[in-house]
């Protein structure tokens, strides 16, 4: 037998369970109804019902025990309970003794006493259940209930225009005993009851066709429905969920075979029990019963595998998702992600089922907080390195590959685990640092600029004057013209004087996030800013004394001479770039230089 076959069954068996338990309190208990516990005004739990139970069976004993005379009830209490045991002991004529069929018109004489009987408490149970403290025994009734000494109320049916109210009455019979027996009444209304309540004409047909029996208290056609439900509901759904997987995989997509597993079992199965509670709904079930299948946990186990489905399906979405963007080193965050879920879902289920069925949640749940206390103690390192995973992953700051800087370290990302991130240095050493630190430290990450600034400080020998101007204004030559850096960051100042220094600053942005691009640009510009710093007749210098032992450094007259001209040029055209080189100047300039330098 293969596992899905195996599961169908237990289904079943979890089905036919309850319905038996339904079945065991509606007639083998004998629960009866109640004017103040009417289905629709309060919901009830299963421990309740148990309670119930256990008080009608204690009161049925009882009532065995003392025995009294078949239709001669002495209280309201014993006309109800006689009712039910009656139909309990496989006795419909002795049920018919507790009504009271006195001036009754011809319509009702015309139903058999027995059919009339079994329609009332089919049509009571649905709406009514016992609590044996709303029910007199004492032999007068309940006598401030406002109603006539020989009227008790035992229960009502509500119908879509009308409730109607069920009474016991107290008659005298015609050898001068009195005892108490469905209201004439009452029983008048039992047709209009049937009406809206009653069995379908085919579960007429049905009932009269089968031959008559009880089985875990339901009737021939509730038994032969029920298990039909039971195994073609099944293969129903299958087909239905293979249907709905077939058109599905008529359209092409990278998550087909996570669908196929989703309808597989998951879809199929909400559909197995959607179908089942339909069945039961319109069966006709006593209140007691609908209540006992409303804390069965099979629904709760249905939403709870659906539920997982979804995960399921979601994560196999991601994943292949996250393969085609590349980012398959988060793969490994989603499955345990899915499983902490499934474990939260899983115990919510668990909770929201115990509190259904009438059991003490909140003892429980002060259980688990104290459990999940210690758990969290012992797993504190731990479940901060899995949330700092999270936040990683969720935030993205950084990704496998990229090149970053965490405090004093850097290297390039080559995993983020559930407990650490490792980078691997320049010195091709690991650095592995728990997630719970990388997440919340400042993390610099070079991998994401969209430019690397070229920054330098150049200090040279005091030069004269038109030096300094012919030496500036090459250098804004020299970055507007090259076609690697981006115009609109050029920033070259000669920013300080110190003793016989004289310091420039030059800024720009390089337009290119490789760095070994970079230092190949920066390399260029660095001979070119060397060359135009000697041709203006200017030396460097370094950091420190300098002790000289001749005069200061100046250019030859030549190199004067070559500077003096140079300056009389732009100035005759009126292109001194100071502060700064012209827009115009700026766009003839533009990407005119030649990179790399062939010269």
């Amino acid at each position: 037998m293969n596992m899905r076959l195996l599961f169908s069954c237990l289904l079943a068996l979890s089905a036919i369970f309850h319905s038996h338990a339904m079945a065991q309190v509606d007639t083998d208990k004998t629960i009866v109804a109640a004017s103040a516990h009417i289905a629709d005004d309060k919901d009830l739990t299963a421990a309740e019902l148990i309670a119930l139970t256990q008080q009608t069976n204690r009161a049925f004993h009882a009532s065995i025990l003392s025995g009294f005379e078949a239709g001669k009830a002495q209280t309201p209490q014993q006309a109800l309970i006689a009712l039910y045991s009656a139909f309990r002991l496989g006795d419909p004529e002795s049920a018919a003794l507790y009504l009271d069929l006195r001036y009754v018109p011809e319509s009702i004489e015309d139903i058999s006493p027995t059919a009339l009987a079994k329609g009332l408490l089919f049509i009571f149970a649905q709406q009514n259940v016992l609590d044996l403290n709303q029910i007199s025994s004492e032999p007068e009734g309940t006598l401030e209930d406002g109603l006539p000494e020989d009227l008790e109320k035992a229960g009502a049916v509500t119908l879509s225009q009308e409730v109607i109210p069920v009474y016991l009455q107290r008659i005298e019979d015609p050898d001068g005993t009195l005892a108490w027996r469905v209201a004439n009444e009452t029983l008048v209304r039992v047709p209009d009851m049937w009406d809206e309540l009653g069995y379908s004409d085919l579960a007429v047909w049905l009932s009269n066709a089968l031959p008559e029996f009880y089985f875990l208290g339901m009737g021939n056609f509730q038994v032969v429905t029920l298990l039909f439900t039971l195994i073609a509901g099944w293969f129903l759904t299958g087909w239905i969920s293979l249907l709905v997987g077939r058109l599905g995989g008529r359209f092409t997509n990278p998550w087909n075979h996570a669908l196929s597993r989703f309808l597989r079992v998951p879809l199929r199965l909400i559909l197995y029990v959607v179908l089942i509670r339909i069945v039961i709904a319109n069966l006709g079930l006593s209140v007691i019963a609908k209540a006992y299948l409303a804390s069965s946990p099979l629904e709760y186990l249905a939403a709870v595998i659906f539920a997982f489905g979804l995960l399921n399906l979601y994560r196999d979405y991601k994943i292949r998702q996250l393969e085609l963007q590349g980012d398959i080193e988060y793969v490994a965050l989603i499955k345990p992600v899915v499983v902490i879920v499934r474990i939260i879902v899983a115990t919510t289920g668990v909770l929201m089922w115990a509190d259904h069925a009438g059991f003490n949640v909140s003892t429980l749940i002060a259980g688990l907080g104290v459990g999940s206390i210690a758990v969290a103690l012992a797993a504190q390192k731990t479940l901060e390195n899995v949330i700092g995973a999270i936040t990683l992953y969720t935030a993205r700051p950084i990704r496998p590959g990229d090149w970053c800087r965490f405090g004093d370290i850097k290297g390039s990302v080559e995993e983020i685990g559930l407990r650490s991130v490792t980078l691997r240095t320049k010195n091709r050493t690991l650095v592995t640092v728990p997630n719970s630190m990388f997440s919340s430290a400042d993390i610099e990450n070079y991998s994401v600029r969209d430019r690397i600034r070229f920054s330098k400080l150049l200090e040279l020998q005091m030069p004269s004057p038109d030096q300094l101007r012919a030496i500036l204004g090459e250098f804004r030559e020299l970055f507007s013209a090259h076609p690697m850096v981006r115009q609109d960051t050029i920033s070259i100042r000669l920013t300080d004087i110190q003793a016989a220094v004289a310091v420039i600053k030059l800024d720009a942005g390089i337009m290119t996030t490789d760095y070994e691009e970079y230092l190949a640009v920066a390399e260029d510009l660095n001979l070119r800013v060397i060359e135009i710093v000697h041709q203006n007749g200017a030396i460097f210098s370094g950091p420190g004394q300098v002790l000289q032992l001749r005069d200061f450094q100046q250019a030859d007259a030549e190199k004067l001479g070559e500077v003096e001209a140079k300056l009389q040029a732009w100035r005759q055209g009126e292109g001194l770039p100071f502060p700064d080189l012209s827009g115009e100047e700026k766009q003839r300039l533009k990407s005119s230089l030649e990179y790399p330098d062939k010269s």
